[in-house]
């Protein structure tokens, strides 16, 4: 597992949430940030065109396609794009010259913990492969530093079940209340 295929396995997951949502989900409170499910989609629609254009991809953002078509039209050029680059050196984002480690980092968690938003908002049960979930967790514990939390991206880390596994680890570390 490295970065570029835990993102596109986290892509994957995601996509399948996206697929079943429906027009009455639009308006569903998420666990994220107070955000509804169109709030959320929009949020990482810009993330993944911030994304992109820092990579130099083609991005075209259809607003009218559903949600699984607009994502993956939004991220596979993302992905392609860093698949070329690679993740060695830094990252012009705009707003500062971030690792590429970082920001592919940052692209596995804005794919796997907004799956679980969705999912959640939905009421969806979401399966993900511990080795997915380990991989993104050990990306969250080298990207959200208190100083990313004090900024407002990211709530305290929650407490979570010893039991706990992957996936709920993750969550929790991103701020999110989870019940196991």
């Amino acid at each position: 597992m490295d970065h570029l295929s835990s993102a596109d396995a986290s892509l994957a997951v995601l996509l399948g949430v996206l697929r079943k949502l429906t027009p009455e989900d639009r308006d569903k409170p998420t666990p994220s940030e107070a955000f509804t499910a169109h709030e959320l989609l929009e949020h990482l629609s810009g993330s993944l065109r911030n994304m992109g254009t820092a990579l130099g991809a083609d991005i075209t953002d259809r607003r009218d396609a559903a949600p699984e078509v607009r994502i993956a039209e939004l991220a596979q050029p993302v992905l392609e794009a860093f698949a070329r680059r690679g993740v060695d050196g830094t990252i012009d984002m705009g707003f500062a010259e971030l690792p590429a480690t970082m920001v592919a980092g940052i692209l596995n968690l804005e794919l796997l913990v907004h799956a679980w938003d969705f999912a959640k908002a939905s009421g969806q049960q979401l399966a993900v492969s511990d080795v997915v979930t380990d991989y993104v967790e050990g990306l969250a514990l080298a990207t959200i530093s208190e100083q990313v939390r004090s900024g407002g991206s990211f709530a305290p880390a929650q407490p979570v079940a010893e039991t706990a596994g992957g996936l709920e680890r993750l969550i929790a570390f991103t701020g999110r209340t989870v019940t196991v």
